[in-house]
């Protein structure tokens, strides 16, 4: 079924603000709302209309319903998306992963200051070092950064870099992942995740040399796999 009615932390979280600014919205009369057995919902159509008349950005979830379906999340469109990067320099995962946001052209005027906290504040909870030199540095929460589809650029450090990885083994590549749903982002880290168990990728990733022919080898193994 499809759902037409939110509650204050669904609008929020859509919206990429706080529960209290939707708060405060309303007591302003900035934001359409109803009201049902004295409790305050939003109406899908309502915030569609109000965020297209205001240039707000709206998160994939409440535009799914108002969309032609969109083809299945691929790992090698969102990397082809992101890029790919070479000799990233950083001595410790802090720098490593400072000098990786500034190769990302696609940020644009994102905070790269607030993205490194939230990726840090996520290192602190467990490394994303997954063994085998690879590290997929990743937000808590989801981020509102108006991408258009996942983002996931692969970057390679200028030389490998000690991460607390699993395995302790030192990270050489990071898949650097910005999804636009907890959804996308599961399937992303589970295709990731199987994509890096074939046994010619890991190699590939080592030679660093084409990267046409890296993205092509990960679309190859997806098609098989669908």
């Amino acid at each position: 079924m499809k759902k037409k009615l939110y509650t204050e932390n669904e609008i929020a979280e859509l919206l990429g603000i706080s529960p209290i600014t939707v708060q405060r919205w309303e007591h302003q009369g900035k934001i359409p709302f109803k009201t049902r057995n004295n409790k305050i919902y939003f109406n899908k159509n309502d915030i569609l209309l109000w965020a297209k008349e205001h240039d707000i950005h709206v998160q994939g979830e409440l535009m799914a319903d108002t969309q032609p379906r969109k083809n299945p999340c691929f790992l090698s469109d969102a990397i082809e998306r992101g890029g790919i990067y070479y000799n990233v320099a950083g001595n410790d995962v802090y720098s490593i992963l400072k000098n990786a946001l500034l190769e990302l052209t696609f940020l644009k005027k994102a905070d790269r200051g607030m993205l490194l906290n939230e990726l840090l504040n996520r290192e602190e909870l467990a490394s994303t070092g997954i063994g085998n030199g690879v590290a997929i540095p990743h937000t808590r929460n989801r981020l509102n950064l108006n991408l258009d589809g996942a983002h996931l650029p692969v970057l390679f450090t200028a030389k490998p870099v000690e991460y607390n990885a699993i395995d302790g083994v030192p990270v050489f590549a990071l898949f650097m992942m910005f999804s636009t749903t907890t959804k996308e982002h599961l399937k992303l880290l589970s295709k990731i995740s199987y994509v890096l168990q074939i046994q010619e990728i890991l190699p590939e990733l080592q030679k660093r040399n084409d990267d046409n022919l890296l993205i092509e080898k990960i679309r190859k193994i997806e098609s098989e796999s669908e």
